[in-house]
C-alpha cells in the first residue's frame, strides 16, 4: 500500500489520478479475481455460500488489519453513510455472484458480473451529471444483446442462474461508485477493511454452524479464496482510487479470460456458441467503453 492510502491525523489526502498506475493495479486485481473464481467453485461443492462469504472476509479484514497497523494507518471512517452503502451493495452482489458460480460455467457467470463495468459508465458521476452519449447508449445496447444470447439464447427462456450473475454486476457497479466516493475521504485500507468485516458479520449466523464439519481441503480452499479476494479487492479498490472510474474498469475483463481458462482446464465446461457470441458483445462494448471515457474526471 503506498503511502498515499494513509491518514495524517484527522485529514485524509486523496491521491491523484494516474491512469498508468490505475490499470497495473486493475490488471493485479483481475488475475486475483480469476483464481478465485476457480477457488469458489470448486469450494461449492463442499460449502454453501455463507460459508465462503465468512471465511473469506475474515481473511481479508484480518490481513488488512494486520497491514494497517504495522504501517500507522488509520481505518476510521470518514463518511460513513458512503461506506455503508458500499459494504450494503457489496454484499448483495457478492451473494449472487457467489450462489451463480456454483450452478453455471465460470465463463458465463464472470461474463454476467462483469457486465458491471457498463453499469459503471451509466450510474458514474460523469453521466449522471451530463447527458449520456449516444455512442455510450449504442454500447449499452450492443451488451444488452449480448446478455439476452447468454441469459436467454433461444428467446423463449429465461436461465434464473444466470440473471443471479447479471444482479451481481449491477450492484457491483454500485458498489465501485461509492468506492470512487470514498477516495476522497477514507483510506484504501479503510474501505477494503469494513467491507470484509461487514461482510463477516453479514455471514455469521448462516456459517458458523457448519465450521465444525469443514475438512482441511476445503478449509484451505477457502483461505485461498480469502487471500485471491484480497488481493484483487485491494487492486480493484487501488484503481478506482487513481482513475477514472468508467474509464479503468475496462481493464477488468481480463479476469473474462482467466475465469474462462480455469472452467476449461480445472472443470471441463463448455460454452455454447450464443455464450461466446453474447460473452464478446459484453466483453467488446467493455472495453471499447474506454475510447468514450474521459481520461479525468470532470469537473464540478
Amino acid at each position: 500500500m503506498s503511502p498515499e492510502g494513509s491518514v495524517s491525523g484527522s485529514s485524509y489526502i486523496a491521491p491523484g489520478d494516474s491512469p498508468r498506475v490505475a490499470v497495473l493495479w486493475m490488471i493485479f486485481g483481475s488475475l486475483s479475481f480469476g483464481t478465485m473464481n476457480a477457488l469458489v467453485k470448486w469450494t461449492s461443492f463442499h460449502a454453501d455460500v455463507w460459508m465462503i462469504i465468512m471465511v473469506r472476509s475474515a481473511v481479508i479484514a484480518f490481513a488488512v488489519a494486520v497491514f494497517a497497523a504495522s504501517q500507522g494507518i488509520s481505518l476510521r471512517v470518514s463518511d460513513k453513510r458512503t461506506m455503508l452503502l458500499r459494504c450494503v451493495v457489496g454484499l448483495t452482489a457478492m451473494i449472487l455472484y457467489f450462489t451463480a458460480l456454483g450452478r453455471i460455467p465460470i465463463g458465463q457467470a464472470v461474463t454476467l458480473q462483469y457486465t458491471a463495468p457498463l453499469f459503471v459508465a451509466l450510474l458514474s458521476g460523469r453521466v449522471i451529471r451530463e447527458r449520456v452519449e449516444p455512442v455510450v447508449v449504442l454500447l449499452v445496447v450492443t451488451a444488452f444483446a449480448g446478455i439476452i444470447l447468454i441469459v436467454s439464447p433461444d428467446l423463449s427462456s429465461i436461465d434464473p442462474d444466470a440473471l443471479l450473475a447479471l444482479g451481481s454486476g449491477f450492484f457491483a457497479a454500485m458498489a465501485y461508485m461509492y468506492v470512487r466516493e470514498l477516495r476522497n475521504t477514507d483510506s484504501v485500507s479503510s474501505v477494503v477493511f469494513w467491507f470484509a468485516a461487514f461482510s463477516v458479520a453479514g455471514s455469521m449466523a448462516q456459517a458458523l454452524p457448519d465450521v465444525v464439519d469443514l475438512d482441511w481441503r476445503t478449509l484451505a480452499a477457502l483461505v485461498g479464496i480469502g487471500i485471491g479476494a484480497g488481493g484483487g479487492q485491494v487492486g480493484i479498490t487501488m484503481a478506482y482510487h487513481r482513475a477514472n472510474a468508467a474509464w479503468v474498469s475496462a481493464f477488468s475483463y481480463l479476469t473474462v479470460i482467466v475465469a474462462t481458462f480455469y472452467g476449461f482446464t480445472l472443470f471441463n465446461e463448455t460454452l455454447g456458441i450464443s455464450d461466446w457470441v453474447g460473452g464478446m458483445l459484453i466483453v467488446g462494448s467493455g472495453i471499447a467503453l474506454v475510447f468514450v471515457a474521459p481520461s479525468q474526471e470532470s469537473k464540478t
